[in-house]
């Protein structure tokens, strides 16, 4: 099994049916919106599913979920 990362977490959403719209190329569309994050000032960093933030702890390593961008 492996590991989830934020480019196969947004993938699945750009090219499953909950999407709005139509995305062409969700690998493509994908990959803008993290170059766009990190171009911002973004991280995207795993989520602690003990936390009440959501945060992880930065020793700590998980799937990806997604669930918490922290800008730089």
């Amino acid at each position: 099994m492996s590991e989830l990362t934020p480019k196969h977490v947004l993938e699945d959403l750009f090219g499953g049916a909950d999407f709005d719209h139509e995305i062409l190329d969700p690998q493509a569309a994908a990959d803008l919106v993290i170059e766009r994050l990190r171009d911002a000032g973004f991280e995207i960093v795993p989520a602690d599913r003990g936390s009440t933030t959501g945060a992880a702890a930065p020793d700590e390593i998980h799937p990806c979920q997604l669930t918490q961008l922290l800008r730089l």
